[in-house]
């Protein structure tokens, strides 16, 4: 009987059910979704372009979507860690490189543990601030999402040959994403941006 009484908590909504549009300046997003559980979602938000399908579930005050099949998400891969001089870092993609995009990273501080936001000049020379780095986790240009980490020695410099592999990029690994009901849409929380959905047919 419980068993039965989850399965009917999560099951999709026929009442949140139906077509749904972003109506945001600068925003171009849809989601449709259906009453057979499952949904298709598209987002345009400023260099970000991205889609989904897959199942959707809802318990009444939250839409729950987790993409399937499932994707492979994008991934730096440690080609070489030359030796350089101490304090000395600097980051390489092989070729074809990242499409003119700069590279950004999660850096963490070898002696306090924090994690900070460096670039990656055009030189490849990493901004460290004079920090020395024990982590390294390099973020997918636009996407922002972390793509990989690389601990390094802190006692010696490094140079990094990465080969960037795009994988999936473009589709949204939802797991379970959550989006709230409210009475004027459905809102979903990514890149910073509430993104209000607004149901424009059933």
């Amino acid at each position: 009987m419980l068993a039965v009484a989850a399965l009917l908590m999560f099951a999709p909504t026929p009442a949140v059910a139906g077509f749904y549009q972003s109506q945001q300046m600068e925003v171009g997003a849809t989601l449709e979704l259906k009453s057979d559980g499952r949904f298709r979602y598209q987002l345009d938000y400023g260099a970000v372009s991205e889609q989904a399908e897959g199942r959707w579930t809802s318990d009444g005050k939250m839409v729950r979507l987790t993409t399937a099949p499932g994707n492979r998400p994008a991934a730096f891969e440690l080609v070489r860690d030359d030796p350089a001089p101490a304090g000395h870092l600097t980051v390489t993609i092989e070729p074809p490189g990242l499409g003119g995009y700069r590279l950004d990273a999660i850096a963490t501080d070898a002696k306090t543990g924090e994690k900070g936001r460096v670039t990656v000049g055009g030189d490849g020379q990493v901004d460290s601030g004079g920090h020395q780095i024990s982590v390294l986790e390099p973020l997918v240009p636009m996407y922002g999402t972390i793509a990989g980490r690389f601990p390094l020695d802190p006692k010696r410099g490094h140079r990094l040959l990465l080969r960037f592999h795009a994988n999936d990029l473009g589709t949204a690994a939802f797991d379970g994403e959550p989006l709230t009901i409210t009475p004027r849409g459905l809102v979903l929380n990514r890149y910073d941006q509430a993104i209000r959905f607004i149901r424009v047919r059933p």
